[in-house]
């Protein structure tokens, strides 16, 4: 999500997998929210290996009190038990 730098969204998930970020955010997108992921390379905590991790978010907020406003309101809904706020950068 190139043009979304800088904006806000709702971390629901993270898988090392895409098939399963894909199909998590489908899931999601036919329940009618804006799902999407993205692929992220992290480092390895033990090994200092780069990996690619792909983060299925919901949402794009331009401030981070509204993308917490949103993720309060999921979990209290109960469409999502885990979930953080993240700054989308390129």
């Amino acid at each position: 999500v190139p043009s979304a730098s800088g904006k806000f969204t709702v971390q629901v998930a993270a898988y090392p997998s895409e098939s399963e970020a894909e199909k998590l955010a489908g899931d999601l997108k036919s329940k009618g929210f804006s799902a999407f992921y993205i692929a992220a390379k992290k480092k390895d905590a033990k090994t200092g290996e780069e990996k690619t991790w792909y983060r299925v978010s919901v949402g794009l907020f331009s401030t981070p009190n509204e993308a917490d406003a949103y993720l309060k309101d999921l979990k209290t809904r109960g469409k999502i038990n885990n979930g953080f706020v993240q700054t989308i950068s390129n």
